[in-house]
């Protein structure tokens, strides 16, 4: 039985590769692989490394993504943005379908709700090469909006939540001879994903824990990882080890939405054993943000000596209803706290930045006016995180009692670009004006740090 894993393109109306890896798809391939007798082939729209491809960006892995314009739907049309097609060259995508074998079953993974279009296009020419095959469709959209994934997105099978148990189980009744072992929900820790099949091994994702126990009210981390589950730290050293032995790998990027928490458990134990392996040294970098309540003298310490390179620090906003609804993950005393623990352990200030949530329901110019200056006094570079009404979130659920979203749910309408401009109540002029205003600050703070952030 022949099995294609695939990654499929974006349309949106920005993207950027910030070390953006299909790590569960990777799971599932390894789990496949291990536990069935299939043969494994892989396509990623989204892989700027792999072959064929004319390598740009930043020498962390960062870099744009090729992109070609495309007509906005029409609910889009007063977005005074472009839209594109985010990922590897059309032509580039259809030798490699043409270069391999026909398929039984192609599992096509999923991640934000409103990339709908790019899976509707990859599913198009999936079928259009390989019209006998099964497709299978997971990740994220089964699994926080099931009804209108299975009515805009026609597939044989949906996978809802892990997907190691459910599809070693549709491959067996396909007549694919499996072994089975525990799902990933009960078994964080086997077989390490299959980054082997990525288009370089240089810049690898790394799970030490999955999900979030906060409560959040615009997050889903909870509702796709209903219980925090927490590696070994021997398991995470000896993934680490792996990855540097058989790869060569450099840059290891943390996936966790929480590494912090817990941090005398995991974070601690793992890091600060490499903080003292002067040997061979490594690069971490943390895109999903981190808790700065948890960042004390000894975490500090250990971030930089261990070579985390990009800090970025979840803050989210001064304003009281936003601090209330993200389950008070942090305060303006232990951002200030954090900060200066992460100066006196060696970071420049410039070097570290700060997700500050932009587009916020009921978020006014003056809040985030506000949120800028603290962030400005504090030296820091902010990243702004621009809100996305996720299905299934309570914050979702609120916007659609109150009409700001429709009834039924439209995907496209979760859009963060979308809801900015057309549903946050903010004018295009202040919208512009808040970019500005955090560009100078960048521009500061950078400058004061004398370079790039790390």
């Amino acid at each position: 039985m022949k099995v294609l894993f695939v990654n499929p393109y974006i349309y949106d109306f920005s993207a950027y590769d910030l070390w953006l890896r299909p790590l569960g798809l990777y799971y599932l391939a390894a789990n496949v692989r291990r536990h069935s007798d299939a043969e494994i082939y892989w396509l990623d729209a989204l892989d700027r490394f792999q072959d064929g491809m004319e390598i740009r960006g930043r020498d962390d892995g960062r870099g744009k993504y090729p992109r070609e314009f495309v007509e906005k739907p029409e609910i889009y049309q007063d977005v005074p943005r472009n839209y594109s097609r985010y990922g590897i060259p059309l032509e580039l995508f259809q030798s490699k379908m043409a270069a391999f074998p026909e398929m039984d079953v192609i599992l096509v993974t999923s991640l934000m709700t409103y990339w709908l279009q790019g899976l509707q296009f990859t599913l198009k020419l999936l079928k259009q090469r390989f019209p006998r095959a099964k497709i299978v469709l997971g990740g994220v959209l089964p699994s926080l909006a099931p009804t209108e994934t299975q009515s805009l997105l026609p597939a044989d099978h949906y996978v809802s939540g892990y997907g190691e148990t459910a599809v070693l189980r549709f491959l067996e009744g396909l007549g694919a001879r499996v072994s089975y072992t525990s799902v990933l929900a009960d078994n964080i820790e086997s077989p390490l994903p299959a980054v082997d099949l990525a288009g370089t091994q240089k810049y690898v994702p790394l799970l030490t824990s999955r999900g979030c126990p906060l409560h959040c009210s615009y997050c889903a981390s909870r509702l796709l990882n209903p219980v925090f589950l927490e590696r070994r730290p021997q398991d995470i050293l000896s993934e680490i080890e792996q990855r540097r032995r058989v790869f060569n790998s450099r840059h290891f990027i943390i996936f966790d939405d929480a590494l912090l928490l817990n941090k005398k458990k995991r974070f601690l134990p793992v890091f600060s054993r490499l903080a003292r392996d002067k040997q061979t040294r490594s690069r971490f970098h943390t895109p999903n943000g981190l808790h700065a309540s948890e960042i004390d003298r000894e975490s500090a310490l250990v971030l930089h000596a261990a070579g985390f390179a990009t800090l970025r620090l979840s803050f989210e906003s001064l304003a009281p209803d936003i601090l209330r609804r993200s389950d008070g993950k942090v305060n303006r005393k232990q951002m200030e706290n954090a900060v200066n623990c992460l100066e006196r352990a060696g970071y420049r200030r410039g070097q570290l930045g700060a997700y500050l949530l932009f587009g916020y329901p009921g978020q006014t110019v003056e809040d985030m006016e506000k949120s800028l200056a603290f962030i400005k006094g504090l030296g820091l570079v902010p990243h702004l995180s621009v809100f996305s009404p996720v299905p299934g979130t309570a914050d979702f659920f609120e916007l659609q009692q109150r009409g700001v979203l429709a009834t039924p749910l439209d995907l496209l309408e979760t859009n963060k670009i979308y809801f900015l401009y057309q549903k946050s109540g903010f004018s295009l002029e202040a919208i512009l004006q808040i970019k500005e205003i955090a560009a100078a600050i960048s521009h500061t703070n950078l400058e004061a740090a004398e370079g790039d952030p790390l």
